[in-house]
């Protein structure tokens, strides 16, 4: 092997590792061997998933009121945080907003519009909708078990309307 080829390949490990780190990515190192192309190459596990990345995720649909925009759902800090997006924007005229959870995957089947109207004890209030438009994060706490949630919802308390909601999809 050349001289300039191994320096290569030496800078090159400490540039994955580097970057790897900087990443929040775990790595195993293993001794770097010839002929590369005999070396396995081990498939991505959760354990090497990003910190941050997006646990969910998905766009909002419509209800009662126009809607644009989506959320994620990740763990940030140690904390698992609902985001909704930049582009996120719902009616503005709406009172009391509240982000809510529904253990239903259709959560308005059992409506009817023109105001999709929820039944007491079917949802989950996650906390007041900070803003009608732009990007908003909120802490989900632990009292909230994600795993039976299967959608989010934009809903006016003071009217029992809901103005937009999303499927819950890993």
């Amino acid at each position: 092997m050349s001289r300039s080829f191994s320096t290569f390949v030496r800078n090159g490990a400490v540039a994955v590792l580097t970057t790897s780190a900087l990443c929040g990515l775990s790595v195993q190192a293993e001794p770097l061997t010839l002929p590369f192309s005999d070396r396995s190459v081990p498939a991505i596990t959760a354990q090497m998933q990003p910190k941050g990345m997006a646990m969910t995720q998905g766009s909002f649909r419509k209800a009662e009121a126009p809607v644009s925009g989506g959320f994620s759902i990740h763990e940030k800090d140690g904390k698992t945080v609902l985001t909704l997006s930049g582009d996120f924007k719902t009616n503005d005229m709406a009172p009391d907003l509240k982000v809510i959870f529904s253990p239903s995957a259709t959560p308005l089947a059992a409506t009817k519009a023109p105001g999709f109207p929820l039944k007491p004890g079917s949802y989950t209030v996650l906390a007041k909708l900070q803003s009608s438009k732009g990007a908003q994060s909120y802490v989900i706490p632990a009292s909230i078990d994600l795993k039976a949630q299967k959608s989010v919802l934009i809903w006016c308390q003071k009217f029992n309307a809901t103005m937009a909601w999303a499927p819950l999809k890993p």
